[in-house]
């Protein structure tokens, strides 16, 4: 749930950003490194541009 709440707080498409996290979040292993985590964090702006795009704004 906080994931959620965080991904909207910071306007993002809650779908979008969930599906990136699942996609991503398996390839650093069992011990990722701060920076990676940093990356995926609902305020870095290294996010994909769909994770920031309402749903009704892709179609």
């Amino acid at each position: 749930m906080s994931i959620i709440e965080t991904a909207k707080r910071n306007t993002l498409d809650v779908y979008g950003y969930l599906l990136y996290l699942l996609t991503i979040l398996p390839e650093p292993g069992n011990d990722p490194t701060e920076t990676q985590l940093e990356a995926v964090m609902p305020w870095s702006m290294t996010l994909p541009a769909y994770c920031r795009q309402m749903y009704s704004e892709i179609h």
